[in-house]
């Protein structure tokens, strides 16, 4: 089914698009959309990235995990969302995390080879896709010159916050104290302390393999 081009123009692919320059293209690209039902994969963890996935409507949840599995951060995600579009091009162009339709979403596919045609018709989608991909190549590279801090509270924030794709909203952080030990480079008794204080400061929510994260922004 193809999507109706005018309703393009609220999201942030073609934000500020002038409708000339959008009927322009409309004779010259095909967009697909479709509906998905909540629990639908709109993207797997190695999966081949061949096409600009947009959501448009709806909430989707991204599952990232460690390179050994030993964690995994489950993050809510809300529409507008762009998939991973940094790796529809580059060296590795496969997903590196899961993203599944938690409510009913409205889906908008781009082929690369439409990507491709859009970016040489349109100077505001190819700003606004260059843009994109360089905020997020931005924010990457600052992760590793982040200062780490010696109170433990404040290194668990880190380590979530540095391993998200979006930086507020509700996460999960799966895995075990041990786990969390290892990587942070201090005790399981430390960890537990530290997560019992910022729970009991209502920042999160603590179970047996599982911290739960209301909203990431409050940390």
């Amino acid at each position: 089914m193809n999507y109706d081009f005018h309703s393009l123009l609220q999201l942030p692919l073609f934000l500020g698009m002038g409708r000339s320059e959008l009927a322009d293209i409309e004779q010259e690209v095909s967009i697909g959309s479709a509906h998905s039902r909540r629990g639908a994969i709109l993207a797997s963890e190695n999966e081949a990235c061949t096409a600009l996935v947009l959501v448009a409507k709806g909430t989707v949840l991204a599952s990232t995990r460690s390179d050994d599995h030993s964690y995994e951060i489950v993050e809510t995600l809300q529409a507008p969302l762009l998939i991973q579009p940094e790796h529809i091009f580059g060296i590795k162009q496969r997903y590196t995390a899961t993203f599944k339709a938690s409510t009913y979403c409205e889906v908008i596919r781009i082929e690369k080879q439409m990507v491709l045609k859009l970016m040489e018709l349109s100077m505001t989608f190819r700003l606004n896709l260059m843009n994109i991909i360089a905020t997020q190549s931005q924010r990457y590279s600052r992760r590793l010159w982040h200062q780490m801090n010696e109170n433990i509270e404040k290194r668990i924030i880190r380590f979530v916050k540095d391993r998200c794709i979006y930086p507020a909203g509700q996460k999960q952080l799966r895995t075990k104290m041990t786990v969390l030990a290892r990587e942070l480079g201090c005790s399981r008794l430390e960890i537990s302390e530290a997560l019992h204080r910022l729970e009991e400061k209502q920042l999160l929510i603590v179970k047996r393999t599982i911290i739960e994260i209301p909203m990431l922004q409050l940390l």
